[in-house]
């Protein structure tokens, strides 16, 4: 830690504190190239959001939350998000839809690695998952869930690393 003290006037003393952390090639390196994982989480209901938010926290993941398809939509397009946790039956725009509108536009901007996008919904009848898998979706993950099975499901499409206690 570097202090500077700087009078001004006779009785006057001005000090400021300022903490340097000094690294070297290697740790700057991978300060550099940790890159921070990112999920949209896409539900109409507040209670579902807050479940789901809680475990992103409870391990270290960054979120931002959308109450649509058509916010997500708009959260997709400005960010830059590792996952999407996709409810199917909101307003305005549904999961579906907004899916189907994010592999088009995946498809028009040339993205070779879609963004991985799992349905967190109620309606897992074959139909229902036929659905899902047909708009553009990569997995599904049954309401209402236990945490341990977010989890896993994320686990299948990005790094995570275990809570630090």
């Amino acid at each position: 830690m570097i202090t500077y003290f700087i009078v001004y006037y006779t009785n006057s003393i001005f000090g400021i504190s300022i903490e340097l952390e000094y690294l070297n090639t290697t740790q700057m390196e991978k300060k550099a190239s940790k890159k921070t994982t990112k999920v949209l989480v896409v539900d109409d209901n507040l209670l579902n959001r807050k479940l789901a938010c809680a475990v992103l926290k409870g391990y270290n993941i960054d979120y931002d939350v959308a109450e649509n398809g058509k916010i997500a939509f708009d959260y997709f397009l400005a960010g830059d998000y590792n996952l999407i946790l996709m409810d199917i039956q909101m307003p305005i725009l549904n999961g579906i839809e907004t899916t189907q509108k994010i592999r088009e536009h995946e498809k028009n901007s040339g993205v070779t690695a879609p963004i991985p996008i799992i349905a967190v919904t109620t309606f897992t009848m074959s139909n229902d998952k036929r659905n899902c898998f047909e708009a553009g979706m990569n997995d599904i993950l049954a309401k209402p869930y236990k945490t341990d099975d977010m989890i896993v499901m994320i686990s299948k499409f990005i790094n995570i690393e275990p809570p630090q206690n």
